[in-house]
C-alpha cells in the first residue's frame, strides 16, 4: 500500500492553513506493485517494454531486512515468452506478478541457488519482486530476456555417467595391462570422464575417486557398456569401489564425475587390494573392529574407576575396549560439538557384531548410545568423525565420552 493510500483525508481547515506549495504537491508517480511502490525494469515505462526491447532488460535490485522490492515491466504484443533471471553471491528468490499481487510464477534455486523463471504472459504491466531467502541484506542482478535472447544464467552441466559403450570418447588409462601400471593415480576435472583399461588374469583392485571440493561419483563398465558396479560416498564424499575376489581378464571402462558440476579437481586412482592392509583401513575408519587379540592400537578402559575420559581424535577411528562383569545397561555419550568434531559411536561385542551405534543423537553433532543392555563379556567402541573419516594424522580433536552403568539389583 502507497504512502498516499494509507493517509487520512486531511480536514478543510488544516488543508487551508498549508503553504500554497505542500497544497500544489503533486501525488507519487511511478509504478505501483501490490500497492507498494516500485522501479521500472528498464528505467523508464518507454524502454521497460519487453515487446520492443532490443537487448535485455536488466536491473541492480537490493534487499533488506524489511524490503523485499519490486520492479515493473509491460507487454505491448501478443503473447510473449519471457526468461527472468536473478543472480547473486547471495540465494536471491524471484516472484512474478500482476500489478494487483496476483502470483503467476515464482522460483529459487533453478540453477544453484540463483533463480529463473520461464513464462508467456500476455499483454500488461507485471511486477517482479526479489526476495532473500537466508541472509536479509542481498544485492542481486535482475534480468529479463525473450528466448533468443542470451540468457543471464548458464546452463548447469550435465554430469550424468552415461554407459560407456565402445563408441564413447575415452582416455586410455594405462599402457598395456592396468595390473602392470598399478598404483595409478590421475587428476581429473569436473566434468564427466571416461578411462579405459584391460586386464590380463583376475585382479583384486580398489578403485577410489577422491576430491576436496567436488562429490565424486564412479561407475565401473564392462567393455561392451554394462554396468559392473558404482558408489558414490563411500568415504565421506569420496567415492570406492573395491574388488576383492577380483576382476576377470577383460576390458573395462571406469566413468567419474562430480554428483553436480563444480570447479575443482578429481583424483582418479587404482591400486592392488591387499587383504591385511584392506582389513587395517577398515578398522581405520571404524567399519570392522580390530580383533582382541592383535596388535592394533586399542584403549582398555575399566568403566568401574574411569566412568569418564577424553579421547584425541586425528581423523581415524579411536578404539576403546571394556570389560562387563555381568549385565549392564549403558549409556555413552560423546561430546565433541564445540570443537568441530561430528562423532559417531559404534558398540561391538565379542563377535564382532555391531551391538548399537550412534551419529547426532546426543544433540546438535554429538553422539550417544543407548540405555542397551549389554551381556557381561569383552566390548570394542569405535569413536570417528563423520567429517573426517579416514584423515589419519589430522589435527588433532578431544572428545569426551561418558560411560552410565545401570546394574541389577540383587
Amino acid at each position: 500500500m502507497s504512502l498516499m493510500s494509507r493517509l487520512a483525508p486531511l480536514p478543510l481547515a488544516l488543508l487551508a492553513a498549508l503553504p500554497a506549495q505542500a497544497q500544489d504537491a503533486p501525488a507519487t508517480e511511478g509504478p505501483i506493485c501490490s500497492g507498494l511502490p516500485a522501479l521500472w525494469l528498464g528505467d523508464s515505462a518507454e524502454t521497460s517494454d519487453m515487446t520492443t526491447a532490443d537487448a535485455p532488460l536488466m536491473r541492480q535490485m537490493t534487499t533488506t531486512a524489511s524490503t523485499s522490492p519490486y520492479a515493473m515491466f509491460r507487454v505491448t504484443g501478443a503473447m510473449q515468452a519471457l526468461r527472468l533471471e536473478a543472480q547473486s553471491d547471495g540465494d536471491p528468490a524471484l516472484r512474478l506478478e500482476t500489478p494487483e499481487g496476483d502470483l503467476l510464477a515464482e522460483n529459487d534455486d533453478a540453477i544453484g541457488l540463483n533463480s529463473r523463471i520461464e513464462q508467456s504472459v500476455g499483454p500488461g504491466d507485471y511486477c517482479v519482486q526479489l526476495r532473500a531467502i537466508g541472509n536479509a541484506d542481498m544485492t542481486a542482478t535482475v534480468q529479463l530476456t525473450r528466448p533468443e535472447m542470451p540468457a543471464l544464467l548458464a546452463d548447469p552441466v550435465d554430469t550424468t555417467i552415461a554407459a560407456c559403450t565402445p563408441d564413447t570418447p575415452a582416455d586410455d588409462w594405462a599402457e598395456g595391462p592396468l595390473e602392470a601400471a598399478l598404483p595409478l593415480r590421475t587428476d581429473s576435472d569436473g566434468t564427466v570422464r571416461y578411462f579405459r583399461f584391460s586386464l590380463e588374469s583376475n585382479a583384486s583392485l580398489t578403485l577410489r575417486a577422491v576430491s576436496e571440493g567436488l562429490d565424486p561419483t564412479m561407475i565401473l563398465f564392462d567393455g561392451a557398456g554394462t554396468e559392473i558396479a558404482a558408489n558414490d560416498d563411500a568415504d565421506g564424499l569420496n567415492s570406492r569401489l573395491d574388488f576383492p575376489n577380483g576382476l576377470a581378464a577383460g576390458q573395462y571402462c571406469l566413468g567419474v564425475a562430480p554428483l553436480s558440476a563444480g570447479e575443482g579437481v578429481i583424483t582418479v586412482s587404482a591400486e592392488a587390494l591387499d587383504r591385511d592392509a584392506f582389513l587395517r583401513s577398515a578398522w581405520r575408519r571404524g567399519e570392522l573392529p580390530p580383533p582382541l587379540d592383535g596388535d592394533y592400537a586399542m584403549q582398555t578402559i575399566d568403566l568401574a574407576t574411569t566412568p569418564e575420559t577424553v579421547v584425541l581424535q586425528d581423523g581415524s577411528a579411536q578404539w576403546l575396549t571394556f570389560t562387563l562383569e555381568r549385565e549392564t545397561a549403558l549409556v555413552v555419550s560423546a561430546y565433541g560439538g564445540l570443537v568441530g568434531v561430528d562423532s559417531k559411536l559404534a558398540l561391538f561385542d565379542r563377535s564382532g557384531a555391531v551391538v548399537a551405534q550412534d551419529d547426532d543423537s546426543g544433540g546438535n553433532t554429538d553422539a550417544r548410545i543407548g540405555p542397551v543392555v549389554l551381556e557381561a563379556g569383552r566390548y570394542r567402541l569405535a569413536l570417528t568423525d563423520v567429517n573426517r573419516p579416514d584423515q589419519a594424522g589430522a589435527p588433532i580433536r578431544p572428545v569426551g565420552l561418558v560411560f552410565e552403568r545401570f546394574e541389577r539389583v540383587e
